[in-house]
């Protein structure tokens, strides 16, 4: 019986993590509003199910490479911040990390890369998340009742401040991991 779960691999989980998530959320209040507002593509869509999923799709991707650029300025932002705060030693570890080559992968470098995912998740998130606000407020001129615009809103702005805060956090998280992988590493185990 095949597993069900070894199709999330990193391969798969990452863009969808970073990339399909983020966009499906930052363009779905949009879409909606289309939607809701051109009745002659509402009824272009519920006749072309295939074609329009496709080019909803490629509106996800297209969307969610905009919110993981706009993560990665964001990310260059906190670099600029750590590295006031160190004298420019957040980005010379970075960069010493960055030409390091391991003999033995360290398990560290597993969590690295968890933490990657999770800042591009999180920024992801917020971006998109202010996408789908803006969106939201087009929906209140649409008609939307004030109560569902409040209430989505307030969603909106809670994850907004959620992904920054949370990006933050794990930005901190990663340059100590960094600067521990750059130190001496053990070998457990091994017989001479």
């Amino acid at each position: 019986m095949p597993n069900f779960f070894s199709a999330f691999t990193s391969e798969v989980f990452r863009p969808l993590a970073t990339l399909i998530i983020p966009g499906a959320i930052g363009i779905s209040t949009w879409f909606v509003g289309l939607l809701w507002h051109f009745a002659a593509l509402k009824q272009l869509v519920s006749y072309n199910h295939t074609e329009a999923a496709f080019v909803i799709l490629l509106a996800m991707i297209f969307a969610g490479l905009v919110f993981e650029d706009a993560g990665a300025r964001w990310e260059s932002m906190l670099d600029h911040r750590a590295d006031t705060k160190t004298d420019k030693l957040h980005s010379r570890q970075w960069f010493d990390y960055l030409r390091s080559a391991f003999v033995a992968d360290p398990i560290g470098r597993r969590y690295l890369r968890s933490l990657v995912l999770r800042l591009k998740f999180e920024l992801g998130v917020a971006f998109s998340m202010t996408s789908a606000g803006c969106g939201l407020v087009w929906l209140a001129f649409l008609g939307l009742n004030c109560r569902v615009f409040l209430a989505c809103g307030m969603i909106c702005a809670l994850f907004v401040v959620w992904g920054l805060t949370e990006a933050g956090q794990t930005h901190q998280v990663l340059g100590c991991t960094r600067a521990e992988l750059l130190k001496e590493i053990r070998i457990v185990g091994l017989k001479p």
